[in-house]
């Protein structure tokens, strides 16, 4: 082999060193471009669900602080019922406690 052509393969196999070396590092940028965006999606997302999570717990709350607001409505109303069903026979219960009372002594 002649010494240019020993030169040829070398300079050839100096540039595919270099091209395999300027890919890799290439492909080092693209790996870690994607995974910068990657975690930006996944941080993105994130942020989001806890966002709507947020608005969940806002609504459940509010729904669960109408529904207590409509069931004490309904308890007092319902107290209110029983009061104005006792107060009737209050002076009857009243006469037989104070009978009892006296009658005991």
């Amino acid at each position: 082999m002649s010494l240019d052509a020993i030169k040829t393969i070398v300079a050839a196999e100096t540039d595919a060193e270099k091209q395999r070396a300027d890919a890799t590092a290439e492909a080092k940028k693209i790996i870690a471009a994607a995974e910068a965006a990657g975690k930006d999606e996944v941080q993105k997302a994130k942020e989001a669900a806890q966002t709507q999570a947020q608005a969940l717990y806002r609504e459940a709350e509010a729904k669960g602080i109408e529904a207590a607001a409509q069931t004490a409505g309904e308890v007092k109303t319902r107290c209110r019922d029983l009061e104005k069903d006792a107060e009737p026979r209050m002076d009857n219960a009243v006469a037989i406690i104070v009978e009892k009372v006296v009658n005991a002594q």
